[in-house]
């Protein structure tokens, strides 16, 4: 499965969004949020996040252990740029 996020179409602050996202990677088949731009069956076992945030873009490709470790620890861990809270959309 491959799914396209945007975080920048929704408001909520860092900790919202990471139990947000993690809610999907254990139900991957019956969570689907806002920010889910698209969502397609691509026939790989892996479950691939292209993930946009901000000036940022990120793709995690995951097996069913990694989904777990990552809707546990939150998804702000293991990318390799900073993440604030909360994001001023006046800015």
């Amino acid at each position: 499965m491959r799914v396209h996020i945007n975080r920048d179409v929704c408001p909520a602050h860092l900790a919202f969004c990471e139990r947000c996202l993690g809610q999907f990677l254990k139900y991957p088949m019956g969570y689907e949020r806002r920010c889910f731009e698209k969502i397609e069956d691509d026939g790989q076992d892996l479950l691939t996040i292209e993930l946009h945030s901000g000036t940022h873009d990120v793709v995690l490709k995951l097996n069913e252990e990694e989904r777990r470790v990552i809707a546990g620890e939150g998804w702000a861990y293991f990318v390799d740029f900073g993440i604030p809270m909360y994001r001023d959309h006046g800015a």
